[in-house]
């Protein structure tokens, strides 16, 4: 890859970065179509093009969320009871969907994915729309809760192929009454955990035709450049996400939502 090329991977990195940690879901929805566009551009085909831009997102998510916690923690707003409850559920959700769905002939993305449109546009009107005197970052809801959060984060996120950020944080906000910020640092928090399966699943395949050094399907050539970008954004993000106001976290939320469905229905058309 030409230096031009890396330092477009690393501006991305640092959106994606900077994103994920100002609202802590992540940063898959930036990595994913970078990735895609750079990896046609090095000539990388289907069918195995998607298990290439699946693994190194999911690489590149760990890292952004791993960052991003490590910042929460710095600034005394790491939830650790919460996070962990949250993962004991969410985690084999998504891994095991993941895998019914790449075993099985049950799965109909396009009938999913307009049901997923559907319950995106339903949060978003009752994320914007609901009161906020009924949200507060000082409630402390039952660890049952957490649990059964984590275990519709797994299933949707498996279901859709997205991080369960997006997910995560309106059924923190609107089921647990908790504030966006305190959302935002345990879905954060939870994030790299549900990565780690993913990148070990990946990362033990052998692909077809390996080109230069990867782990299976993994490049480190394209995600060690996001890092690169993630060190500095996804800090910042954090920081400045825990000075911002509620309110202006809620917009900016918002239309990362807006983005996700008009996404989600370029696949159907597609």
């Amino acid at each position: 890859m030409d230096f031009t090329f890396i330092l477009i991977l690393v501006f991305f990195g640092v959106v994606g970065g900077y994103i994920s940690g100002l609202l802590g879901v992540g940063g898959g929805i930036v990595f994913v179509p970078v990735l895609s566009t750079a990896l046609i551009h090095l000539g990388y085909e289907d069918p195995e093009l998607s298990k290439y831009i699946l693994a190194n997102s999911f690489a590149a998510t760990f890292f952004a969320g791993a960052i991003s916690s490590y910042k929460q923690y710095k600034l005394n707003a790491f939830y650790p009871k919460e996070i962990l409850f949250t993962c004991l559920t969410a985690v084999p959700s998504s891994v095991l969907l993941s895998y019914l769905i790449a075993n099985g002939s049950w799965y109909d993305k396009s009938s999913f994915s307009i049901f997923f449109i559907f319950l995106l546009v339903l949060m978003l009107l009752k994320f914007l729309y609901k009161s906020n005197a009924t949200v507060s970052d000082e409630t402390n809801p039952s660890m049952f809760k957490f649990s059964f959060t984590g275990l519709l984060t797994g299933v949707i996120a498996g279901l859709s192929g997205l991080g369960g950020g997006v997910i995560m944080i309106p059924l923190f906000t609107q089921y647990l009454k908790m504030g966006i910020k305190k959302s935002a640092a345990i879905s954060i928090g939870v994030i790299p955990v549900m990565m780690i399966p993913m990148i070990l699943l990946y990362g033990s395949y052998n692909p077809i035709h390996i080109e230069g050094s990867q782990w299976g399907y993994i490049l480190p050539e394209l995600f060690f450049p996001l890092v690169g970008g993630l060190l500095f954004a996804a800090p910042l993000g954090v920081s400045v996400g825990q000075k911002s106001s509620s309110k202006h976290l809620k917009i900016i939320f918002a239309v990362l939502i807006v983005a996700v469905i008009i996404k989600t229905i370029g696949n159907i058309i597609a």
